[in-house]
């Protein structure tokens, strides 16, 4: 058994090796999914981290008699069949938010220059509520916020709204006041890309230190330009938002192309990520994945028709392998830490900035649930404490989901019913994607690895023959 990722320490120093039970039955961990590739099989453990390679030989004996390879029930990877892997993630993930170090700064903004917006998407979670922009004043404010309790550390700061863009002038008013107190920032934006023109592009290059961008595209053409409904007329949007894209990826800042599918246009997204890849191809700085709608936006209660939610998992599987192959999926599903934290709600470093100034922890919460105000010190503790609370299994098939260590869902999260039955075996099926894609990286290493040892060899080999020849003078 070859070891490809080590198990991630110290939590997994703390676990220990599990002691073999006398006359249980073993069974995979539910977090373990395995993948066939040509060197034999590989298991990932979601929980610890760990991922190896069976040989060809190992594989048969696994497929056989499992319990024969004994560091598989050293590792965690088999378990007894009574063991309860739910209640050992929830333990595993309290010791890593205990050892987590105590985060003393706030150096993560998310910043809503403001609520308002030139589209009028069906879909909004925004709608219904205040569009209002921030005022120079409180954008003054937010910069002097953000001075004094970043600690003098490195900031990250996402614009969000509404669309951000329609308010650009705070962008700039906060940015230039950071400059000037010689705080480091770097930026990234939640926007539908309407507004970002080649000028713009440059000043968020140049002044805002923007590096990635997320833009929604709901469709070709026909389809975007309804479902948008911009507030311009007799402008061709769709083509002005692709132009966009591309002025974005000249100047090096990444693009997160996000496909919101439901039943009605999951085969026109098909379309889209086809033109995607013949406008852009091969740029490494354009990405793309797809988001399932709700079909019941206020009651948020999803696909409820089963025929239904399986078709479009089958359609958008199809438009992910198409990402896949054109090196455009950018959904990670293994990520080699384990998380103290899901979100920004429970990370004390992360604060969520309105454009009355007033905080919260979740850009889903801007009408209730604040803990702040930018113009006082401190927070409400009991609703930070809100915010930290875990939701478990919040559906049956949680229990056996591969997901479920990284999943760790917040109670107070709004999209905790975006989940549904099949979801666990959608989520198995990215993640054996991701096992080939890390192997493929691994053998590449290695490989890269081994030559540099061969010339770094040759070369020694070649110095002490040049220094055993006689000199010319002998």
């Amino acid at each position: 058994m070859k070891t490809i990722f080590e198990p991630a320490k110290p939590y997994f120093k703390l676990l220990g090796n599990q002691k073999h039970r006398t006359g249980a039955t073993y069974r995979l961990m539910n977090f373990v999914v395995q993948t066939a590739v040509d060197d034999g099989l590989l298991l990932l453990h979601n929980m610890t981290k760990e991922m190896v390679l069976l040989s060809k030989e190992e594989q048969q004996v696994f497929e056989q008699c499992p319990t024969d390879l004994p560091e598989l029930i050293n590792h965690w990877f088999l378990v007894p069949e009574d063991h309860d892997d739910c209640l050992l993630s929830r333990q595993y993930t309290n010791v890593a938010r205990m050892l987590a170090p105590k985060k003393t700064h706030i150096t993560g903004y998310t910043i809503m220059t403001t609520s308002d917006c030139n589209a009028r998407c069906f879909y909004c979670y925004e709608l219904g509520q205040a569009r209002r922009p921030m005022t120079e004043e409180t954008a003054q404010q937010t910069a002097e916020y953000i001075i004094k309790h970043c600690g003098g550390e490195p900031v990250n700061i996402e614009w969000f709204g509404g669309e951000p863009l329609f308010n650009k002038p705070i962008i700039s008013l906060i940015c230039n006041r950071l400059k000037e107190a010689n705080v480091k920032y770097e930026s990234s934006m939640i926007s539908n890309g309407y507004l970002m023109d080649a000028e713009t592009v440059k000043e968020a290059h140049d002044e805002w230190k923007l590096n990635q961008i997320q833009i929604t595209i709901d469709g070709t053409e026909q389809t975007y330009n309804r479902v948008k409904a911009y507030i311009y007329k007799g402008v061709n949007a769709y083509e002005k938002v692709m132009e966009n894209i591309g002025h974005l990826l000249a100047a090096d800042i990444s693009v997160s192309i996000r496909m919101n599918i439901d039943m009605h246009n999951a085969d026109d997204l098909e379309r889209v990520t086809e033109e995607l890849h013949e406008r852009f191809k091969d740029n490494k700085n354009l990405h793309a994945y797809t988001h399932l709608l709700f079909e019941d936006k206020n009651k948020r209660t999803g696909i409820s028709d089963d025929k239904k939610r399986k078709v479009l998992l089958q359609k958008m599987r199809q438009i992910q392998d198409k990402m896949t192959e054109w090196g455009m999926y950018d959904r990670d599903s293994f990520e080699g830490i384990v998380r103290s934290g899901s979100c920004m709600a429970d990370n004390d470093a992360c604060v969520v900035i309105q454009p009355d100034g007033y905080i919260t922890k979740c850009e889903h919460y801007t009408d209730s649930h604040h803990v702040g105000h930018i113009s006082e010190e401190g927070f409400d503790e009991q609703m930070i404490a809100y915010f930290k609370e875990m939701g478990y299994d919040w559906i049956e098939a949680c229990k056996h989901c591969a997901k479920y260590p990284a999943c760790a869902v917040l109670k107070a999260c709004p999209n905790c019913n975006e989940c549904y039955p099949e979801m666990p075996e959608e989520y198995a099926r990215e993640m054996q994607q991701e096992m080939k894609q890390l192997y493929k990286a691994h053998l590449k290493q290695e490989q890269e690895e081994a030559e540099k040892k061969a010339q770094e060899a040759e070369k020694q080999s070649q110095e002490v023959t040049e220094k055993a020849k006689p000199s010319a003078e002998a």
